[in-house]
């Protein structure tokens, strides 16, 4: 959650999507004061976000200032927050049974929110997340629903019509507006989740609908959409997915962005993998991993042109033995005369020998400037992992995104003359 221009901003938990619902140079994640809208089928990360959210503001900053509410319209919550999180984003009793907020109608949710808003204190900030508007009825369904049910059981007929035009009435006349008053300048960011009926197609979000109509999109500061474009795979399980998100609707001056990340499902958002596949241009629009691609990628420390590390310059390290202590020049030998006579040798059997040979990965850090070793993408996550290089990655991601928008912007000439007019 960052600042900007005098507005509180919630992260995403992951950059990319920060940089797309941000919408704007040096803004990332949503304003406060605002409702969003998350879309999607029921594989789409849509709870996924809205846990990210909550868990990246609690661990980020002060704990005793962030509140949230998680409500659980459709009580089906089952995710294991401790072991992802380490705490809970529902609590539980003494008895373990989950202290669910659980609104039933469209009214309860609008009170709820309303008085969540009011309960914060002019230092605190808080989400609300509403998951989801399609487990809500309305006060009028409910009790037309009523009706018909006394009066089936009592042998007559009910010519009332259909029950169902009580909630969209009180969305589009009543809900959505009042809404946006209520939490008009306060600290707080209410996430409303929608599901859709069918599978999205990536390509295709325009052609799919949900609760709220064309109300939500005119109220809503933004409607991010969510499809998923592949399963990620280990063993022949699935142990995750790639997820494309699009904004349809953004009160930003960059509206309509798009990004890919991915989800492993015991985890959370994957932020590092992600960041990386999108820098390294590792994945196809369908998700796809880039193999090739994933096995030689090149990490670089400074922004200018990085000197990539080949078999070659691995081959004349290897002959290099002044710093090889006396005892190792005999296996750092055999190790070179396999890089001659073995074709299929790659530079990550070299690196990775040379990382595994103590002695050798001294001299090699002595010989080398580190900042253009190659590697694989797993070997990357892992060296970003354990050297605490995760805000670098993301100033690169960050760096490739804006240099890509400013290409795209209007190099004309300014329609309007910004200098004072002649009686200024």
């Amino acid at each position: 959650m960052k600042k900007q221009q005098d507005f509180l901003y919630f992260n995403t938990g992951n950059t990319l999507l920060d940089l797309v619902v941000g919408g704007a140079q040096n803004v990332y994640g949503y304003p406060a004061g605002k409702f969003i809208n998350i879309v999607g089928d029921k594989s789409a990360g849509k709870t996924f976000l809205a846990n990210e959210m909550i868990a990246f503001a609690y661990h980020n900053f002060d704990k005793k200032k962030f509140k949230w509410v998680y409500d659980d319209c459709e009580a089906g919550y089952s995710f294991d927050t401790v072991s992802m999180y380490g705490f809970e984003i529902i609590p539980k009793d003494e008895n373990g049974k989950p202290l669910r907020n659980m609104s039933t109608t469209v009214e309860e949710a609008f009170v709820n929110i309303s008085n969540f808003a009011e309960s914060l204190k002019q230092d605190q900030f808080g989400v609300y997340v509403l998951d989801s508007l399609d487990g809500l009825t309305s006060d009028e369904q409910d009790e037309q629903a009523e009706d018909r049910i006394k009066a089936v059981n009592a042998g007559k007929n009910y010519d009332k019509g259909s029950y169902g035009m009580g909630k969209p009435k009180y969305l589009s006349r009543e809900f959505f507006p009042q809404l946006c008053s209520k939490i008009q300048n306060k600290n707080i960011l209410v996430v409303i989740i929608s599901q859709v009926r069918e599978n999205i197609q990536p390509f295709s979000f325009e052609k799919y609908t949900r609760s709220g109509g064309k109300a939500m999109d005119f109220y809503a500061h933004t409607v991010l959409w969510l499809a998923t474009l592949k399963k990620i795979n280990k063993k022949g399980k699935p142990v995750g997915v790639i997820i494309k998100a699009k904004t349809t609707k953004s009160k930003t001056s960059r509206p309509f962005r798009d990004c890919q990340f991915s989800i492993i499902f015991d985890y959370g958002i994957d932020n590092i993998g992600s960041n990386i596949d999108y820098l390294f241009d590792l994945r196809t629009d369908k998700g796809e991993l880039i193999t090739a691609a994933a096995k030689s990628i090149v990490w670089g420390r400074g922004r200018g042109n990085i000197e990539k590390q080949t078999l070659i310059k691995i081959k004349r390290f290897l002959k290099n033995t002044n710093y090889i202590p006396e005892g190792k020049k005999r296996e750092v030998n055999a190790f070179e005369q396999l890089l001659n006579s073995v074709n299929k040798i790659d530079m990550e059997n070299a690196l990775s020998f040379i990382e595994n040979t103590t002695e050798l990965k001294k001299s090699y850090n002595m010989t080398f400037d580190r900042s253009g070793i190659t590697m694989s993408r797993e070997s990357l996550i892992e060296h970003i992992e354990i050297n605490g290089l995760e805000n670098e990655l993301i100033e690169k991601v960050i760096e490739k995104w804006e240099s890509i928008e400013n290409d795209i912007l209007s190099k004309r000439k300014k329609r309007y003359a910004t200098q004072p007019r002649g009686n200024e």
